[in-house]
């Protein structure tokens, strides 16, 4: 007898493409074989929009504005009901204040799932902590222990929360493919020329990610190191002032900013290094990426990052905000080509093994299937 699929509705209010939406994605693409089906709703002109349309069972907009409207409740309530939703599971702050609102006005005995990805504590006032520990939401799933331990402090309990780290899928990272990959990107016009130590950033250019320590870092790399090139990748509100503060490396041909790219995977293999000098991360599943890529990775030992670098085995750990720091470790791995290549291929073993797409998919299916049977969620 076939088991009936598990429907649910994945919900993100986002319009950009980031750790999130690429682990929404898999989610959907990775679990074809599995009795789930999948609906989504998200702005229409959004990123994911247009990346996974082709692979969900139905659609249905969310607007960006008025999001929170009785309109757009009453819209997705009378979706949810037309094609027997049994589970919303949202995937950032707001639609997770969406869902709960949704299931709290309209539909009460839905199952709803909240992911956490940001390190924020819970906020003291009435309607934040309702959204947390009123019941209304049946599970958490935090991409690390240490998002985990933040909402254990703020009142949920351990049993409604389980930690599935972001996944990336694996890819031909050979010494072959690295050195095709590398001469791709010696090539590439809008690259920094002669350049023989590529330091790769890739991340939204907010605040968190630290990009003015890793400037400064490099300001003091290319003193010492003539050859040293930086590419940021990327792209939020930032990128102004981080273009001025980088203007004199920028125009030397030492640093370039390349917006947003769709083939970080091939940035990553051709580079030496991938910097994330975080001040704050959930996770980081950019550095999950570079694993894979077989490229050394050097980051800050904030919040969930520790969780995937092993200082010294699986990559380099640096203090946040300590560009002294970050120029240390980056200049070693410039002259150290035997850690280089340790540190990258125990990082490779290791992502591997551990990060997997069919390790999050399996984990997010068993916690669908365990709420679907327990009648307290019904």
């Amino acid at each position: 007898m076939t088991e009936k699929p598990i429907r649910v509705l994945q919900i993100d209010s986002s319009m950009i493409w980031g750790g999130g939406q690429s682990q929404i994605s898999t989610l959907i693409r990775e679990s074809k074989n599995l009795p789930l089906e999948h609906h989504l709703a998200c702005p229409k002109n959004s990123k994911l929009y247009f990346k996974v349309r082709s692979n969900v069972a139905g659609y249905v907009p969310l607007g960006r504005l008025g999001i929170l409207s009785p309109l757009s409740m009453i819209r997705i309530r009378n979706y949810c009901r037309t094609h027997k939703i049994q589970i919303l599971h949202s995937h950032c702050g707001k639609s997770h204040t969406f869902a709960y609102w949704l299931k709290r006005f309209f539909l009460p005995k839905i199952i709803l799932v909240a992911h956490r990805r940001i390190p924020a504590k819970i906020r003291s006032n009435l309607v934040s902590r309702k959204k947390f520990i009123d019941g209304a939401v049946d599970h958490f799933i935090s991409v690390s222990n240490y998002i985990k331990g933040v909402l254990m402090s703020g009142g949920v309990e351990e049993s409604r929360i389980t930690t599935i780290r972001s996944s990336k899928k694996p890819f031909e990272s050979n010494n072959e493919h690295k050195i095709l990959a590398r001469a791709a990107l010696k090539r590439t016009r809008d690259l920094a020329p002669n350049g023989e130590f590529f330091v790769l950033s890739a991340s939204r250019l907010v605040p968190d990610k630290g990009l003015f320590i890793l400037i400064e870092a490099f300001r003091r790399l290319v003193r010492e190191l003539p050859t040293a090139r930086l590419l940021i990748a990327g792209e939020g509100p930032l990128e102004s002032e981080l273009k001025v503060a980088a203007k004199a490396l920028t125009e030397s041909g030492l640093v370039t900013f390349l917006g947003f790219r769709k083939d970080v995977p091939d940035l990553l293999m051709g580079a030496d290094v991938f910097a994330i000098p975080s001040l704050s991360e959930g996770l980081g599943s950019t550095i999950v990426e570079a694993m894979l890529a077989r490229t050394p990775v050097v980051g800050s030992a904030v919040e969930g990052i520790p969780e995937l670098i092993q200082n010294g085995t699986t990559g380099i750990l640096v203090q946040p905000g300590d560009a002294e720091g970050l120029f240390n470790a980056l200049l070693k791995l410039a002259y150290d080509k035997n850690l280089k290549s340790q540190l990258a291929e125990k990082a490779y073993d290791w992502a591997t093994h551990s990060c997997g797409p069919a390790i999050m998919v399996e984990k997010t299916f068993r916690i669908y299937q365990s709420l679907i049977k327990n009648p307290d969620c019904r």
